[in-house]
């Protein structure tokens, strides 16, 4: 009897599991280790507004966020009426200028419609505002392009500097910064002072040493993380407000996701590949 106990627990294991969400179609849901939010249309204004912000991230279309979602991370939604919803949906990034008070993601025209079947456009727009979606975070890809450091207004060469990442690539965030003077000898160690966060991508200091500067970060993704420095000076001397620097650095690091369909996890570990 024991036996016969034993090898149907085991043939158990093996079989796939009957459910695992409340949707009937299985595949499409669980390979997704999702959470549940809302989206909606963002105004015309606003929606404009964002353009610029586009523009800069060269990526994908730009969003406004709650739910806790960082400006400048990459989330692909779908949202979750299979009568209208496509099965890839969209993906968007979160831009730095998009406050948006209210939980949910607020998308333009055309992202919405990217979650619709072909098609279907109008039906989906028609289910009104705060339509149930599905997302996950996803690595940002910028092909072409490397880190870039944006030099922000209010900054003054040298002493008070603020700068923000831009093509932050992978499915990764910044914990740590520092700027260091270029050594005018290769024998001498820099001198590594800490930039203090001021929100995801806003990084600022009121120590900032005078003549070319260098850079150095802590990326995390999921539980592990690894200090990436830039070889030579990312700031010239006489570096401006509103001016970038390409620091050549490239981030292409992503997040491997632990969660499974059988434990119907929605959140899910996730450590660095």
């Amino acid at each position: 009897m024991a036996l016969l106990l034993l090898l149907l627990f085991t043939i158990s294991l093996l079989l796939p599991p009957a459910s695992c969400s409340s949707f009937s179609n299985t595949n499409y849901y669980c390979d997704w280790c999702p959470r549940h939010s809302t989206a909606s249309l963002l105004p015309p204004a606003a929606a404009m507004a964002m353009a610029k912000e586009e523009e800069i991230n060269g990526g994908p279309h730009v969003a406004a966020a709650g739910d806790g979602a960082g400006c400048g991370a990459c989330y692909q939604l779908r949202c979750a009426d299979r009568r209208v919803c496509g099965g890839d949906g969209v993906k968007v990034v979160v831009a730095a200028g998009a406050a948006n008070r209210t939980a949910g993601f607020q998308l333009p025209r055309e992202a919405f419609a990217a979650m619709a079947r072909s098609g279907m456009a109008d039906q989906l727009a028609a289910l009104g505002d705060n339509v149930e979606v599905q997302f996950r975070r996803v690595p940002c890809e910028y092909k072409k392009k490397n880190l870039t450091v944006r030099v922000e207004e209010g900054s003054r060469n040298p002493g008070q500097l603020g700068i923000r990442f831009l093509y932050q690539g992978g499915q990764t965030d910044i914990a740590a910064v520092e700027i260091a003077a270029q050594a005018n000898h290769t024998h001498t160690p820099p001198s590594w002072r800490p930039m203090a966060r001021l929100r995801r991508r806003l990084w600022r200091t009121t120590r900032a040493p005078a003549g070319p500067l260098r850079l150095r970060l802590v990326v995390t993704a999921g539980f592990s993380g690894k200090w990436l420095r830039a070889h030579d000076a990312v700031l010239p001397a006489d570096w401006r407000p509103g001016q970038e620097y390409d620091t050549g650095l490239r981030v292409t690091d992503v997040a491997l996701r632990t969660c499974s369909c059988r434990s119907r996890v929605t959140g899910g570990g996730e450590e660095l590949r």
